[in-house]
C-alpha cells in the first residue's frame, strides 16, 4: 500500500513538472511573437518620423 501511495505521488508529481513545463514553454513563445510584433512596428514608425523629419527639413529650406 505504501508503495503504491509513493507511485501515485511520483507519477502526479511528474505530470506536474510536464504540465509546467508546456505552459511555460506556450509562455515564452507568446512573448516572443509579441516582441517581434513590437519591434517591427517600432522600426515602422522610426522610418515614419524619419521620413516626415526629410519633409520638414525641405519645407524649412525653401526660401519664402
Amino acid at each position: 500500500m505504501k508503495g503504491k501511495i509513493f507511485m501515485y505521488a511520483f507519477i502526479f508529481a511528474l505530470l506536474l513538472m510536464v504540465f509546467q513545463y508546456v505552459n511555460s514553454k506556450n509562455i515564452f513563445e507568446s512573448y516572443q511573437e509579441k516582441m517581434t510584433k513590437h519591434i517591427e512596428r517600432e522600426q515602422t514608425l522610426k522610418d515614419s518620423i524619419a521620413h516626415l523629419n526629410k519633409e520638414l527639413e525641405k519645407y524649412k529650406s525653401k526660401p519664402q
